[in-house]
């Protein structure tokens, strides 16, 4: 069984684990699926295999795989299988650049596993397990804006769909360094947490975000959403940077930089930041061409609102 799940990007971020093991995080997290990076993956379940076979990319990767192969372990157990699964994954995205390429990965893992097993879930409890693989890849279940519940336990910690369209909603993404990153976010995530005053106080500010943010999509206001999603990407990252670790490039400050002053010539633009160094610009349809223009130096990828999970 072959699937697609599409890539999101968090306008209120998920950034900190209460449960390592299940990825049940410390607040409630808001995303937007795109239609332009996403994940290929097909599930084959055989009798004849003594282990899992997996390819990603055209290749085997053992660090790669070790995830895969344990999110698969998690999949039997919960559902009592014991046959091995072939896999082959193609990423149409940078992998590990800080640009949620695990979410798409492991949404689209759990989704063909799932219907390669025949078993039937609602998009809930597709969520729960994708979770389990990585955290973000609840919301790549659903296209659009999704809602990610940080919940208590494996029960409650689940995304749903906000259920808006906005057609005219894009991210642009701007390339400045498609490498792997050097620090994973799992690091970043646990050395963040352990800083627990300033850890504490992106927790409520990020409630805080989620409860305005909320309306602000709902009535399709740019500079509202834009405003919100930009304060938390930046607090997110001054959290980061007092680890000692540091996502942003002296690219990415310049581009921040260049996308506010944009602003003030009255183009809706606004930043959002995942962990890595790539810097994604909030705005509207009719403000695309004017943005991909001042940035013509650099390579931008222009995303409109995604699918939620499919078999193809």
């Amino acid at each position: 069984m072959k699937a697609v799940a599409r890539v999101n990007f968090a306008l209120i971020k998920y950034w900190g684990k209460k449960d390592e093991d299940l990825k049940i995080p410390f607040q409630s997290s808001l995303s937007f699926t795109v239609d332009k990076l996403y994940t290929e993956t097909e599930v084959v379940f055989s009798n004849n295999l003594l282990e899992d076979k997996i390819i990603i990319n055209d290749k085997e990767d053992e660090k790669v795989n070790f995830r895969v192969k344990k999110h698969l372990d998690y999949i039997r157990n919960k559902f009592n299988v014991s046959k091995y699964a072939y896999v082959n994954s193609k990423n149409y995205v940078p992998t590990a650049a800080g640009l949620a390429s695990s979410a798409s990965a492991f949404a689209a893992l759990t989704y063909a596993a799932i219907k390669e097993l025949g078993i039937n879930l609602t998009n809930e409890e597709l969520s729960k397990i994708a979770r389990v693989g990585s955290g973000s890849a609840s919301r790549s279940i659903y296209g659009n804006f999704a809602i990610w519940h940080h919940g208590e336990s494996d029960a409650t910690s689940y995304a749903e769909s906000l259920n808006v369209d906005w057609d005219d909603f894009r991210i642009i993404v701007c390339l400045i360094d498609q490498n792997e990153k050097k620090y994973s976010s799992t690091k970043a995530m646990q050395k963040s947490v352990e800083n627990k005053e300033l850890y504490n106080d992106w927790v409520k500010q990020s409630e805080t975000d989620l409860v305005e943010i909320i309306p602000a999509i709902k009535d399709k206001d740019i500079k509202k959403v834009g405003l919100i999603a930009e304060r938390n990407a930046m607090m997110m990252h001054n959290l980061i940077d007092a680890t000692g670790i540091t996502y942003k490039s002296e690219k990415s400050i310049e581009v921040i930089n260049r996308v506010k002053n944009l602003r003030i010539k009255g183009i809706n633009a606004y930043i959002t930041m995942d962990a890595g160094p790539n810097v994604k610009i909030i705005t509207l349809k009719d403000e695309v061409s004017k943005i991909v223009n001042a940035f013509n130096d650099i390579p931008t990828i222009v995303c409109s609102s995604g699918k939620g999970i499919e078999i193809i």
